[in-house]
C-alpha cells in the first residue's frame, strides 16, 4: 500500500509539474504578444499623427488652389 500511495503521489506531482510548465509557456507567449501589440500600437499612433499632418497640408493646398482659381 505504501508503494502504491508513493507512486500515486509521484504521478500526481509529475502531472502537476507538467501542467505548470505548460501554463508558464503560454503565459510567456501571452506576455510577448502583449509587448508586440504595444509596439504596433505605437507605430500606428505615429502613422496616425503623420497622416493627420499630411491631411492638413493637403487641405491647405486644395484651399489655395481654389482661392487662386477664383
Amino acid at each position: 500500500m505504501v508503494i502504491q500511495e508513493g507512486l500515486v503521489g509521484l504521478i500526481l506531482g509529475g502531472v502537476s509539474s507538467l501542467l505548470l510548465s505548460v501554463i508558464a509557456y503560454f503565459l510567456k507567449l501571452l506576455v510577448q504578444d502583449i509587448r508586440d501589440l504595444k509596439k504596433e500600437q505605437m507605430n500606428l499612433k505615429e502613422l496616425c499623427i503623420w497622416l493627420k499632418a499630411e491631411q492638413g497640408v493637403l487641405k491647405r493646398e486644395v484651399k489655395n488652389l481654389i482661392d487662386f482659381s477664383k
